[in-house]
């Protein structure tokens, strides 16, 4: 389940500042609140989610090779 969350986080961090940049300042309605402290905010929730799908997924090898 951590795996899933991260992976939303990384896809609405890296996926809100490309279309923030690409279309003029069209922002995800999730990531809206990010806006004024774009680009810092959207790289954050993106490595916090890698973070979080890593852990996962160390945590399922750990339980599986036990």
């Amino acid at each position: 389940m951590r795996e899933v969350i991260g992976i939303i986080l990384i896809v609405q961090g890296i996926g809100s500042l490309v279309i923030t940049k690409a279309f003029n300042g069209q922002e995800w309605f999730l990531m809206r609140w990010a806006t004024p402290y774009s680009p810092w905010a959207h790289i954050a929730i993106a490595v916090f989610g890698l973070l979080l799908a890593a852990a996962g997924t160390s945590a399922r090898r750990r339980r599986n090779h036990a």
